[in-house]
């Protein structure tokens, strides 16, 4: 029996992030998609200050941690705990549409920002191990080497659709 490719779980998590959408609606699928860069930029600019401190070769107030935690762990777990907790607790929200165009928003909004996150997770991989999963699957060859349009087009999204709002505002 064949097993399952990482094309298929990459369409499993993608699917996922659309029913997710669903369940939280436009408004927090767009604050989620905000709370992504958010932490991309504080991933970024912690994960090397982090990674020592989890290694133990930095300390704080005399305290450290040595975990042997992979600079690939390390990002991974900042970014989602800076996406969960801004997503959960922030206070972020995108404005409430009606009408045809909000179920496609959603599934627009899921897409891009799962996107956005599984190739910024690729992206944290060493380059010789995300080349690994770019040759393995064309799904994830797609996100992984078009990186650069799944950071842009959600921002794209975001303005083009602003467009077809009533006035621009929101209810």
């Amino acid at each position: 029996m064949p097993s399952p490719s990482w094309n298929l779980a990459i369409i499993v998590v993608f699917l996922m992030g659309i029913a997710f959408g669903y369940i939280l609606q436009r408004e927090k699928i767009v604050a989620t998609m905000l709370s992504v860069y958010v932490a991309l930029i504080i991933t970024q600019a912690t994960s090397g200050t982090l990674q020592a401190f989890f290694e133990g070769s930095k300390t704080f107030n005399q305290f450290w941690i040595n975990l042997h935690a992979s600079s690939f762990t390390v990002r991974v777990v900042v970014f989602m705990a800076v996406i969960t907790l801004l997503s959960a607790k922030s206070g972020i929200s995108g404005g409430k549409t009606k009408g045809i165009l909000s179920p496609i928003e959603i599934v627009l909004f899921s897409i891009l920002t799962t996107g956005l996150i599984l190739g910024s997770i690729f992206y944290f991989l060493p380059a010789e191990t995300r080349q690994t999963f770019a040759s393995n699957s064309q799904i994830a060859s797609l996100i992984i080497n078009q990186y650069m349009w799944w950071l842009i087009l959600p921002v794209v999204a975001l303005i083009a659709l602003g467009f077809f709002r009533k006035g621009g505002s929101s209810d």
